[in-house]
């Protein structure tokens, strides 16, 4: 009875140690597959940290982009805004100038307003410009050539006035000067030419220049004494051509006078060419 007491002794060593090979086995495993899954999460946690390493370096890089746009912006709005400071000054000066144009042009219309009121007390004679002797300057002026169209003052109203020299003035206004002294309500052009106010010359007509066309003839204005404006005028004389006479007539109709001051007024006209004599 002694001998299969000592073979459960001598067993029962063995397998307490394959029990516990066993179970450190178990627990070796056990403990590496803990160790891998944390190995795993840690790498997890890794690979989450450099994402958002990047995307942070990523969003400072966006940030850094957009301060510069930023300072490009305020550079350009501070540009603006020199530019607008300088055009409100530029602004300001030509307000300024416009001001000062604005107050000498007053003053010259104010100047011409009163040398017009002096020129309207004075009488047409004191100015140039509506003087009937001012009419005949250009006779005066540097031209070499091309004819000439002048109100013939001094041989219209002489009792005898001597004969014209060039032949083709067949018809002259001094033959009938004599009917201007008989006539006493038609006054002479020396007489009304210091009651005109606006005395326009007659045109030489084109062709007429071109042909050498004269003439010297005598124009019949009849006034209206309210209003000083011509009513009607004809040719007393002709000059010997019909495209003259109508040149003269139609710049004698826009003559004005001073109101009730003539009624009719006879005004002698020459067309003439460079060195014809008078």
């Amino acid at each position: 009875m002694l001998r299969p007491k000592s073979r459960v002794s001598a067993v029962t060593p063995k397998i307490i140690l394959l029990l516990l090979s066993y179970l450190f086995l178990v627990s070796a495993a056990i403990f590496g597959l803990v160790g891998s899954y944390r190995v795993d999460v840690l790498r997890t946690d890794l690979a989450k940290v450099n994402a958002a390493r990047d995307a942070a370096e990523h969003r400072e890089t966006e940030f850094k982009t957009r301060e510069a746009a930023v300072a490009g912006a305020e550079a350009k709005i501070a540009e603006a805004e020199n530019k607008a400071t300088k055009a409100q000054t530029e602004l300001l000066t030509l307000q300024n100038e416009k001001a000062e144009l604005e107050s000498k042009l007053e003053a010259s219309r104010n100047e011409i307003a009163a040398l017009q009121k002096r020129v309207g007390e004075a009488g047409p004679a004191a100015s140039p410009s509506q003087n009937p002797d001012a009419v005949s300057k250009p006779k005066q002026q540097p031209i070499t050539s091309g004819p000439s169209v002048e109100i013939a003052q001094g041989p219209a109203e002489e009792a005898t006035p001597p004969p014209p020299p060039q032949p083709k003035r067949r018809k002259t206004a001094p033959r009938k000067a004599p009917e201007a002294a008989s006539t006493p309500e038609i006054t002479s052009y020396s007489s009304a030419k210091a009651l005109a106010t606006f005395t326009p010359l007659p045109r030489y007509p084109a062709r007429e220049r071109s042909d050498s066309v004269t003439g010297i003839g005598v124009c019949i204005l009849s006034v209206d004494p309210a209003s000083g404006r011509v009513s009607a005028a004809s040719m007393e004389q002709s000059t010997g051509d019909s495209t003259l006479d109508k040149s003269a007539v139609n710049a004698f109709r826009k003559w004005r006078f001073k109101p009730g001051t003539v009624s009719k007024v006879r005004i002698p006209i020459e067309f003439s060419m460079p060195g014809a004599s008078h």
